[in-house]
């Protein structure tokens, strides 16, 4: 997987779980912060979703 994949990957399941994620700003926040993180974070935080 590429980074954008992952990036939306889990963008959408923090934002599908998490009923505090009213407004788009706060999900803008989510993919600014996983666009900082490296390929490899993004794959060990994907595992998580995915077990």
């Amino acid at each position: 997987m590429d980074k954008q994949h992952l990036i939306d990957l889990i963008s959408n399941s923090l934002i599908c779980e998490s009923q505090n994620l009213k407004s788009r700003e706060s999900s803008t926040e989510i993919i600014n912060y996983l666009n900082k993180l490296n390929l490899d974070q993004l794959r060990t935080m994907s595992k998580e979703f995915i077990l």
